[in-house]
């Protein structure tokens, strides 16, 4: 019988803890303001899962007029073209950005012998 009622206590104080946790939870979550949650969650959302990259107008006299280089995780530098013309808003010397790329299968401009072509989409400037 003891056994019973001590069961029976354990289980009413670990319900009403746990009850008591959730509420606190709760109450953290509705002082934050929906918007700025929300405009926090969409900065996240715009470079999560993207490549940094420097835009870069260092090779214009071999050939190449922009071209974005991405630090590798080795330390290597990996140079790629961008197959179409980026927007004047992005297409600054030293401007930092998040993008996606997709490395191409063709030739690289002419004249221009550094680097790879590649489809750049999703580009995001970094703050």
């Amino acid at each position: 019988m003891k056994k019973i009622l001590l069961g029976i206590s354990l289980l009413t104080t670990l319900s009403i803890a746990c009850k008591v946790k959730a509420t606190k939870e709760n109450t953290s979550k509705e002082n934050v303001k929906p918007t700025e949650n929300k405009t926090a969650m969409q900065e996240v959302e715009n470079i999560e899962n993207k490549t940094l990259g420097k835009v870069s107008h260092r090779y214009r006299t071999a050939g190449c007029n922009t071209v974005i280089e991405v630090k590798l995780e080795e330390g290597e530098i990996q140079t790629l073209i961008p197959k179409d013309k980026l927007s004047q808003e992005f297409d600054v010397d030293g401007i930092e950005l998040y993008f996606n790329f997709l490395v191409l299968r063709m030739p690289q401009p002419e004249g221009c012998k550094i680097g790879q072509p590649a489809e750049i989409t999703d580009i995001v400037k970094k703050k």
